[in-house]
C-alpha cells in the first residue's frame, strides 16, 4: 500500500515537472517566435494605416488638381512628396519595387491602358513624344501618374545628327506638355536608351548629351527589363518576357521598358500586373527618390 502511494507521488511529480518543462517551452517559443512576429505585424498595420491616411491626402491634392484648368508645379510637388512617405513606408513593407514604363505614345491605346492601371490603383511613367493625342498629357497626369519626356519626333537621323538638334527637339516636347498641363517634367529617356548605337554616325554624342541632360537639370532612365514588345513580341511573349526577368533576377528595382502605342501592350498589361503583385512587388512611377537606371553608354 505504502508502495503504491509513492508510486502514485512520484508520477504526479513527474506529471508537473513535465508541465513545467511544457509551459517554459511554450513561454520560450512565444517570446522568441509568436511575439516578434506579432510585434511585426502590429508596426505592418500601423505602417499600413498611416499610408492610407497619407493616401487620402494624395486623393484630395488629385481633385484640387482636376478642379482647375492646368496642373500647378505647387500641387504636382505637394503631391510627390506626400507620395514619397508612402514609398518609403512601403519600401519598409516590401523591398522590390517595379516601374512599368512606356514610351512612344500617347497613342490610340493609351486610355485602355490608363483604365487598366486604376483597375489595380498603379502608377506608372509615361515617355511621351509629339502626338496628336495632346489631351492625353493632362489625363496621364490627373490619374497621377508621371510623364516623362522622349524628345518630339523620336528620329534617330535628326536628334542625334547635334546637341543643338537634341536639345532642340527635347525642347519642343517640353513645352508642349508644359502648355497643355502646366507642368514642366524633369525626366527623361534617350530613343533606343543611353546603350543605343545607332547614334555611333555622330561619334560620343551620347556621352556628350547625358552630361549635358545633368548639366541643365534633367534626370535620364533607362530600363532593366525588356519586354520586347517594339521588336514584335505577341502578348503571350510579352507577358513571359517580363514576368521571367522579374522571376529570375528578383530585382529590388525592376525598370520595365514598354510602350503604349501597342496593342500586344495592352493584351499584355492586366496579366503582368497581377502576376507582379504575386511575386511580391509593389508598383510605383518615377519621381524626385527613383534611384536611376543606366545602361553603359556605348558611345
Amino acid at each position: 500500500m505504502k508502495g503504491k502511494k509513492i508510486a502514485k507521488m512520484i508520477l504526479i511529480i513527474l506529471l508537473l515537472f513535465t508541465l513545467v518543462i511544457t509551459l517554459f517551452s511554450l513561454r520560450k517559443i512565444y517570446l522568441n517566435k509568436i511575439r516578434p512576429i506579432k510585434d511585426k505585424m502590429s508596426y505592418l498595420e500601423k505602417l499600413d494605416r498611416n499610408n492610407e491616411s497619407i493616401k487620402k491626402k494624395v486623393n484630395i491634392e488629385k481633385n484640387k488638381a482636376k478642379n482647375i484648368e492646368k496642373i500647378s508645379e505647387e500641387n504636382i510637388i505637394e503631391i510627390e512628396k506626400l507620395e514619397k512617405i508612402v514609398y518609403e513606408n512601403e519600401r519598409k513593407l516590401n523591398g522590390k519595387v517595379i516601374y512599368l514604363t512606356f514610351d512612344d505614345g500617347p497613342s490610340i491605346y493609351t486610355d485602355e491602358i490608363l483604365d487598366i492601371l486604376d483597375k489595380y490603383n498603379i502608377k506608372a511613367t509615361f515617355f511621351v513624344t509629339c502626338s496628336s493625342n495632346t489631351y492625353e498629357y493632362k489625363k496621364i497626369l490627373e490619374k497621377n501618374h508621371t510623364i516623362g519626356l522622349h524628345t518630339c519626333s523620336h528620329k534617330y537621323s535628326n536628334i542625334y545628327s547635334s546637341e543643338e538638334n537634341y536639345f532642340n527637339d527635347l525642347d519642343t516636347i517640353s513645352k508642349l506638355v508644359e502648355s497643355n498641363t502646366g507642368y514642366k517634367s524633369k525626366y527623361v529617356r534617350f530613343p533606343g536608351g543611353s546603350s543605343n548605337t545607332v547614334s555611333r554616325f555622330n561619334k560620343g554624342i551620347i556621352t556628350r548629351l547625358s552630361n549635358m541632360l545633368k548639366e541643365n537639370g534633367y534626370e535620364y532612365y533607362d530600363w532593366n527589363i525588356d519586354s520586347n514588345d517594339a521588336g514584335g513580341a505577341n502578348s503571350e511573349q510579352i507577358y513571359s518576357n517580363v514576368i521571367g526577368a522579374l522571376q529570375k533576377n528578383n530585382r529590388d528595382v525592376a525598370m520595365v521598358l514598354m510602350h503604349d502605342t501597342k496593342v500586344a501592350t495592352r493584351d499584355a498589361l492586366e496579366n503582368i500586373i497581377k502576376d507582379a503583385l504575386d511575386l511580391g512587388y509593389t508598383f510605383s512611377k518615377i519621381s524626385n527618390y527613383t534611384p536611376e537606371v543606366h545602361h553603359i553608354i556605348n558611345n
